[in-house]
């Protein structure tokens, strides 16, 4: 069958208009408007000119509407196709490219006219170059799927002999003419790869400094620990059988020396239980905070006393955990709001504990001590920082201290603070074992 253009029909009704053949006008336009095709068998037509052949397809309106949609359904796909941002191509059963986008072209750098008629395994690195006619020809034959219908990331050949990563996600199509064909869509990882490479040097050498760091801290303090206990022996020797040979000024020296060697010690201590904190690897277990609080505050019962401080507590929560880090962290916490007291008041501190969902608790430790400005928000957790000066005794570790322990249990520690009002410390800690 011949299909006819609306063009030619309207040519075959000025003929015939010309020919005064009214008749068959008037029937083309009923075909026209009904989409039904009056005549299916060659008629033949005298006109004084010459003969008229004229053959009319069943139903050629609804035939030249659907054609119609399908050219543009046609077109749509493939505008899609062709400027789709990941690469779209298509092989046969043989493996032999069929079709690509814009996107494969320029992820292999390869033109279209390169690539269309060639095995698929142009754009293949080794070993999948020389295996894959073997991996096509199994799915053929068992139906095993490997990656259709899966997607994974594989290894591309560029034009210029690069190897570069993508994702490849592949389909397979039977038409109805019997043939298969396989779609893949390729998205381009190289960035990403590059991105998560970097990330992964960085994190090794980030953890091997923090390492060397450790070790550093570990060693240095315990190889400062014997000439300072020689320090530490020599003055107290001095101290218990010459101090009162000395003089006034002497004697002053002596003390000063006694003093420093002292607060050196206890930087020493500090520094060595900093670094146990970051290489601690015990396995945690249940800790009831609620026992850990009240041998906190046992431990601190005549400083408390001393001091005049009144400290107010709620129930605790229970967590997985270090108990001996968590001591630490509530004495740490609760002996510097002591020792940072106002002169005009009495310190009072206040424990108190939120479930913030079914992972994480809090802990608020609130005091109504001198305060912390807080542009020092990050500078207080930093080691040895000690914002008073001297005016207070202390190493300057033990709110780093604090910090090492609340993110190795899965949390943090922040603080709102304000000058002579007071000082509330927040705790997250996590309920399970991170």
């Amino acid at each position: 069958m011949t299909a006819i253009t609306i063009e030619t029909l309207l040519t075959l009704i000025n003929y015939f208009k010309t020919n005064n053949n009214t008749l068959i006008i008037k029937n083309i336009i009923t075909l026209i408007e009904q989409k039904i095709i009056f005549i299916s068998k060659i008629t033949n037509f005298n006109f004084k000119v010459s003969t008229f052949y004229l053959k009319i397809v069943f139903d050629i309106c609804f035939e030249m509407e659907k054609q119609s949609k399908i050219l543009k359904s046609e077109e749509t796909l493939r505008a899609i196709f062709n400027n789709a941002v990941d690469g779209m191509i298509v092989i046969n059963e043989r493996g032999i490219i069929e079709s690509t986008n814009g996107a494969v072209s320029k992820m292999f750098q390869f033109t279209d006219a390169e690539m269309i008629g060639q095995n698929i395994k142009i754009l293949m690195p080794e070993p999948n170059r020389t295996n894959h006619d073997g991996y096509l020809k199994n799915h053929l034959e068992t139906g095993e799927k490997k990656i259709i219908g899966i997607g994974r990331e594989v290894e591309g050949k560029r034009k210029d002999g690069t190897i570069f990563p993508f994702f490849l996600s592949v389909c397979d199509v039977q038409l109805n003419d019997g043939r298969k064909l396989f779609a893949g869509v390729l998205h381009d990882i190289s960035v990403l790869k590059k991105a998560q490479n970097d990330i992964e040097a960085y994190s090794n050498k980030l953890e091997q400094s923090n390492k060397d760091l450790q070790d550093f801290a570990y060693i240095s303090s315990h190889d400062l620990q014997e000439p300072l206990r020689k320090v530490q022996a020599f003055a107290d020797r001095l101290q218990k059988s010459e101090f009162a040979a000395l003089s006034e000024q002497g004697q002053d020296y002596l003390q000063r020396i006694i003093n420093a060697s002292n607060r050196m010690q206890r930087l020493i201590n500090d520094l060595l239980e900093l670094s146990r904190i970051s290489s601690k690897t015990s396995t945690f277990e249940r800790v009831d905070l609620n026992i850990v609080l009240k041998d906190v505050l046992e431990d601190l019962e005549l400083l408390v006393e001393k001091t005049g401080t009144k400290v107010n507590f709620e129930k605790m929560p229970v967590i997985l955990g270090d108990e001996t880090q968590m001591r630490q962290l509530f004495q740490n916490i609760i002996s510097n709001a002591i020792k940072f007291k106002h002169e005009e008041r009495n310190m009072e501190i206040t424990i108190t504990a939120n479930d913030v969902n079914v992972q994480y608790v809090e802990i608020f430790i609130a005091d109504n001590g001198i305060g912390i400005d807080e542009k020092y928000s990050e500078k207080v957790y930093t080691i040895f920082q000690r914002l008073n000066g001297n005016k207070y005794d202390g190493s300057g570790i033990g709110l780093a201290v604090c910090k090492k322990i609340a993110t190795r249990h899965g949390g943090n520690i922040t603080f709102t603070s304000q000058l002579g009002v007071g000082t509330k410390f927040t705790i997250k800690l996590s309920r399970i074992n991170n």
